[in-house]
């Protein structure tokens, strides 16, 4: 008759679970299954389930300590004063933190985020990018037509760059980063260029 895991045992796998999670999703994505996880920390899927019940579970485990980071570093961007810094340097740090991690990026693309953890970092960061936002408007050096939501599509932009780029140039999302931020500037902001007319059959 096997006897029952001991508290030691429970611990250990834990960690070994913690330990091969987060390496298959840095290097995997968020397609990591819960079988996956537990092949690769050479435990039962059951033993999986029974510390994780469930994927959102396990990726509020592995990505807590750097979500917790991500507000953190929105809420010191945004008490900032010079609020282009502190708007920069958001964007700067949090682009940093996904240049590894290919299932951060993933969870920063994610439209409808599952994992309370993600819903509540979204829930906190969302207010203080806004203050950055209209602090730098007010100061006169973010373009006046920026809204605190086109943050988020640059952040998903950036991912998307990483994501493409990441096994042959790294860091080419800096020069992509660099391009953004210039197109952030308030000066000289313009519009869009008007979008030229369907061409009639006859020009054709």
């Amino acid at each position: 008759m096997t006897s029952p895991p001991t508290r030691k045992d429970a611990a250990r796998n834990r960690a070994l679970l913690l330990e091969a999670a987060e390496q298959l999703f840095a290097t995997e994505g968020l397609d990591v299954t819960l079988k996956d996880v537990a092949r690769q920390a050479g435990v039962g899927v059951g033993t999986a389930y029974r510390h994780f019940p469930t994927k959102d579970d396990l990726l509020d485990a592995v990505f807590a300590d750097r979500l917790t980071a991500a507000t953190e570093s929105a809420r010191k961007a945004a008490a900032d004063p010079d609020g282009w810094r502190g708007l920069v340097r958001y964007l700067e740090d949090s682009t940093r933190t996904q240049r590894d991690n290919c299932g951060l990026r993933g969870l920063v693309i994610t439209t409808i985020p599952s994992c309370p953890m993600v819903v509540k970092s979204r829930a906190e960061i969302a207010p203080l990018v806004q203050q950055m936002v209209t602090k730098a408007q007010k100061q006169g050096t973010l373009r006046p037509d920026f809204d605190a939501t086109d943050l988020t599509y640059i952040q998903v932009a950036l991912a998307a760059i990483m994501e493409a780029t990441h096994d042959t140039s790294p860091d080419l999302y800096r020069h992509h980063l660099k391009l953004f931020i210039d197109g952030m500037r308030a000066e000289g902001p313009r519009a869009l260029p008007a979008q030229s007319p369907e061409p009639q059959r006859d020009d054709l």
